[in-house]
């Protein structure tokens, strides 16, 4: 294990803390004098253009499937390194990315054999320094107006393959960190307007697919150049000293209006545990127990009570990528009115308890935490619904389904060529279900709100797969007064390859990852279907019209496709799939909203013709009566229905603590708390309860 560094080319444990803005400099506090209300909100205008321009380009000029799709943020940052203004749908690198640009201030700026220069460009994806894991890449600029660091420019995207010893970015199997690939802290790769070949070379030499690496690089770079090009416009006409200034003044109102609309909010505690179903290579039960402490204009994330950490499992993360995901819930739900950037940290404190998964240390593997940060950041949703309630009930709705569906492969494609990435299915989740009305279907990814999952054809044209469908999952989402949006399912067949690796990284198979709120009920456990030495491509070359068409008809008839059917957990290894074997994996919908028996019957109806919803789950969940020709709905039939239900609850309800006294003497087999600590209360393995 690390320890804390001694020497220079160790980690650097100070700058990851410093996720709140940075003290104001003499220099920017001077420029305060420049900066009108008038011209401040012009600024803002240009600026926030600027970044969205960015983020646009990086993505029309991207090769990774994330990067087409828009797992894309793009920022301009002071030149201490704070990020002021982002254009994404992916808040957790509205505050993460700074730590890298923080990083290159701190060690290179001053530094004579590395230096900060106009023209120079720096990368990194060490994700000590970025938080979530190695595929998250990013590069930034200095940007100098008369000689003078007025700021940065960046972007971070997902890339979808980091040299890992599996494929895909994501490595199921990792021990340490030294399995996950690529760490790169922040090193200059461009000086004088010029990439240098040597490093891109390395790092092309270092990964299964280098075209899709160069291409990303370069366009982030791309990007880059032409958001610097509209800033030193702004410069010319406005001067270095506003520009600063301005900058400045962003993180300043934002942290105000952020603590501001803190105080709003009932004093309180909430709390959320969550629970997640695997270590990445096994089946295990871990907790992440979040207790959100509101008082004054400050709320505070605490995570006492949490399971130990795995050295030897990538499921651990570190804390600022735990941090990184509450901001996709601040920034896009709880300050969705304000700018997207760390000044909104403000108002957010947290503590992280020592030795626990959720707070990785040393060479502890991380490649999977993506999945532990979302199971967290489905309990932020939670305990945000909750908080936001009594001042704005509106935005108290449903998480968006948040157990990943991950689905990395590598290998050679049809045309001969090295690929290793994702599917992009992932940004395609239902959204979850709101107050007054359902979730989107397919809406996108929580985490990536502005993704997209792009086209079938796009992706045929250069990953060896034919896609058999890709369409709406009829009951993938929580039920409710309002429905969670609908998910989608999709298959698809390997093909034009001799064989391709594929795996898959996710959780909830055990039980389900996204849980309803204010009586509603969850999304369903997810698995994934695969079949070696299928007869599909003799299937297709027949026309045979009795092949499943989605999800639903797939779980209802498999027997038309033969072939050694496995069904298994969403998060596994990659394994060898030949030319013809077949795929088929569901990415869920969001949780349900409210008592099921009160989602009025013309809603339920309008499912059925849409095939969203199945005649079992309208008649046994909902308890709506109708004519199974027709979709007609008995309406005396229904209330009678419904009227039983309620009685035949009270039947079964039970005093609160006769419930507890039941509850308390269940116990998981001690094969699946083997990862846990000690239940039911993971602190006291670690001393910290009794």
């Amino acid at each position: 294990m690390n320890a804390p560094a001694t020497f220079r080319y160790g980690r650097d444990f100070e700058v990851v803390q410093r996720l709140r803005p940075e003290p104001m400099s003499d220099r920017e506090r001077d420029a305060q004098a420049l900066i009108e209300g008038l011209e401040f909100e012009i600024f803002q205008h240009k600026a926030s253009m600027i970044a969205l321009e960015g983020k646009e380009t990086t993505m029309r000029l991207g090769a990774s499937t994330a990067m087409r799709w828009g797992d894309v943020a793009f920022g301009i940052y002071t030149a201490r390194g704070d990020l002021a203004i982002c254009a994404t749908g992916i808040y957790h690198h509205a505050v993460l990315s700074q730590i890298p640009v923080k990083y290159i201030v701190k060690h290179w700026r001053d530094d004579p054999s590395v230096g900060l220069n106009d023209g120079d460009s720096f990368f990194f994806n060490d994700p000590f320094y970025g938080g979530v894991h190695n595929a998250d890449m990013g590069l930034a600029i200095p940007v100098f107006a008369d000689g003078e660091l007025v700021c940065f420019i960046g972007a971070a995207v997902h890339t979808g393959e980091c040299g890992g010893s599996e494929p895909g970015g994501m490595v199921n199997g990792a021990h340490s960190r030294y399995d996950e690939g690529l760490l790169v802290p922040p090193i200059k790769i461009g000086e004088n307007f010029v990439l240098k070949e040597d490093l891109l070379a390395m790092l092309s030499n270092m990964t299964r697919d280098p075209r899709t690496m160069m291409l990303d690089i370069k366009a982030r770079l791309a990007a880059c150049r032409i958001a610097e090009r509209r800033v030193k416009e702004i410069i010319v006409e406005k001067g270095a000293d506003f520009y600063v200034g301005a900058l400045r003044r962003v993180l300043q109102v934002t942290g105000e209006a952020a603590r501001k609309k803190v105080s709003l909010i009932n004093d309180g505690v909430y709390r959320q545990p969550r629970f997640m179903d695997t270590t990445g290579p096994e089946d295990a039960l871990l907790k992440i127990n979040l207790t959100v402490i509101k008082k004054g204009n400050k709320i505070k994330l605490c995570f006492e009570g949490s399971s130990p950490a795995i050295p030897d499992r990538p499921v651990n993360s570190y804390f600022q990528g735990i941090i990184g995901l509450a901001m996709v819930y601040f920034c896009g739900w709880f300050f969705h009115d304000l700018p997207a950037n760390n000044g909104l940290l403000e108002a957010i404190e947290w503590e992280f308890p020592e030795d626990t998964f959720v707070n990785a240390k040393g060479d502890m593997p991380v490649s999977y935490a993506p999945a532990t940060q979302v199971a967290f950041t489905q309990g932020m949703f939670m305990c945000g619904a909750r908080m936001m309630y009594a001042i704005d009930p509106l935005r108290a709705v449903g998480c968006w389904y948040s157990g990943f569906a991950v689905t990395p492969f590598g290998g050679f494609n049809q045309w001969g060529e090295p690929i290793a990435d994702i599917t992009p299915e992932i940004n395609a989740t239902g959204a979850g279900a709101r107050p007054d009305m359902d979730g989107v279907d397919s809406a996108g990814a929580f985490f990536a709100t502005m993704s997209d999952c792009g086209d079938i054809e796009s992706m045929e044209a250069d990953r060896p797969f034919v896609y058999l469908f890709r369409n709406f999952f009829n009951t993938s989402y929580g039920h409710g007064k309002f429905r969670g949006g609908s998910g989608v399912g999709y298959g698809v067949m390997v093909h034009g390859v001799p064989w391709v690796a594929i795996g898959g990284m996710g959780f909830g198979t055990r039980f389900p990852a996204t849980l309803g709120i204010f009586g509603g009920r969850a999304s369903p456990p997810v698995f994934v279907q695969s079949v070696h030495g299928s007869n599909m491509k003799t299937l297709l070359a027949e026309g045979n019209s009795d092949m499943p068409r989605n999800m639903g008809e797939l779980y209802e008839n498999a027997t038309v496709e033969t072939g050694d059917r496995t069904l298994g957990h969403v998060s596994s290894p990659p394994k060898a799939f030949a030319e013809g074997d077949t795929l088929y994996v569901p990415v869920l919908g969001g949780a349900g909203y409210g008592d099921v028996l009160e989602r009025e019957p013309a809603r339920v109806a309008a499912d059925l013709k849409r095939n969203l919803v199945t005649p079992w789950a309208a008649a046994n969940i909902y308890k709506v009566a109708f004519d199974k020709e027709t979709l007609r709905i008995d309406q005396a039939g229904t209330e009678a229905l419904r009227l039983a239900t309620r009685e035949e609850r009270k039947r079964a309800g039970k005093p609160y603590a006769e419930f507890i006294k039941t509850w308390s003497e269940l116990r998981p087999k001690p094969e699946v708390l083997r990862y846990y600590g000690a239940y039911p209360d993971p602190a006291a393995q670690l001393g910290k309860a009794a």
